[in-house]
């Protein structure tokens, strides 16, 4: 199976132009919006990996008004906390955040172990390349969700640094909601 994430920074005023592009890329099942140094997150999930790879390089890479995009090519299954359905409630109700780790030493298998601990993590997988894990994370508020970032993600011992990615609720889509 062949799991990628893409962060897309695109030219100003034309998300919505590149999210209805991006609709139409087969391997892509989620495109959020984001606010920071990127405009956009995508997933990309097909059974091939060179499914996903043609995907990046023949589509998203090819997309008018797309400016940057980094890739974070996903290894092995991760994990996987909720349901779709629990997914889409959590949707409407809640705030969410991806956050790429760095950890001390690529001691993975140890991070991935203590985020699994904490509740409001509901997605995580280790990556290749420069970042070592991506998780998804959910709370109340976006300052719950600063709370969980520092009080609970960044006391992990072996992780050097994060990145916070904030998701905009109502723009984008998930082929596998609803």
């Amino acid at each position: 199976m062949g799991t990628a994430y893409v962060l897309i920074a695109n030219e100003s005023g034309t998300d919505d132009s590149v999210i209805l592009s991006l609709r139409d890329i087969p391997s892509i099942t989620a495109v959020y919006g984001t606010f920071g140094s990127y405009d956009l997150l995508t997933k990309l999930e097909s059974s091939n990996e060179q499914i996903v790879q043609n995907d990046i390089l023949n589509g998203i890479t090819k997309i008018n008004n797309i400016k940057a995009t980094l890739t974070l090519l996903v290894d092995g299954p991760g994990i996987q906390k909720i349901t779709k359905i629990e997914q889409d409630v959590l949707d409407v109700h809640m705030s969410h955040a991806y956050v790429v780790i760095r950890c001390l030493n690529s001691n993975k298998n140890y991070v991935m172990k203590k985020l699994e601990e904490i509740v409001e993590m509901i997605e995580a997988h280790t990556l290749i390349g420069t970042f070592d894990i991506i998780c998804k994370i959910t709370a109340p508020t976006y300052n719950d969700l600063s709370d969980i970032i520092s009080s609970k993600i960044r006391t992990i011992s072996e992780i050097t640094s994060t990145n916070t990615i904030n998701i905009i609720n109502q723009q984008g889509f998930d082929k596998n909601s609803k």
